[in-house]
């Protein structure tokens, strides 16, 4: 057999692979909501009660919407603080620990996601792929999701 044989396979695979990872990503949430303890925006997923309470009554648009304002948020701040200089890595990086993040979210989201996921047990953003900017210099990245996170909720905060 020559290795033309395996590519429609491999092919396959790819899109099963990317299919599973959009399933898997159908709601924003991450597992520990604050809405149901009175946060006017989830500390979680950084939407709104309101958005929370109507994520499945919500149109496939609609929810479309919601995706795009939070990956904007998340794309603006993170520049801020993080620059990504390589996103292969960062991605490689994201699927070797298992880390969920949206496939097409743009990778600021992803940067997201990775501290929320392990900034405590994060030495070198570089091995991710990332560079802190010299606003950031100064914070560890369980300090820089941190801060993050807290200008999430403000920029979500209706």
């Amino acid at each position: 057999m020559n290795a033309g044989h395996y590519k429609p396979l491999a092919c396959k695979m790819l899109a099963a692979n990317c299919l599973a990872e959009i399933l898997f990503m159908k709601s924003p949430c991450v597992g520990f909501c604050s809405t149901t303890f009175g946060d006017p925006v989830c500390r979680g997923c950084k939407r709104t009660t309101d958005e929370v309470d109507r994520w499945n009554r919500m149109s496939p648009a609609q929810q479309n919407q919601v995706w795009k304002r939070l990956w904007r948020n998340a794309e603006t701040l993170v520049k801020d603080y993080v620059l990504i200089t390589d996103q292969a890595l960062l991605r490689k990086q994201l699927k070797r620990f298992g880390v969920r993040h949206h496939p097409r979210a743009p990778a600021e989201a992803w940067v997201i996601d990775l501290l929320r996921a392990g900034s405590e047990k994060i030495d070198s953003l570089e091995a991710y792929g990332l560079k802190k900017t010299a606003k950031a210099q100064h914070l560890s990245p369980a300090a820089l999701y941190n801060q993050l996170n807290q200008r999430l909720i403000q920029a979500c905060s209706p």
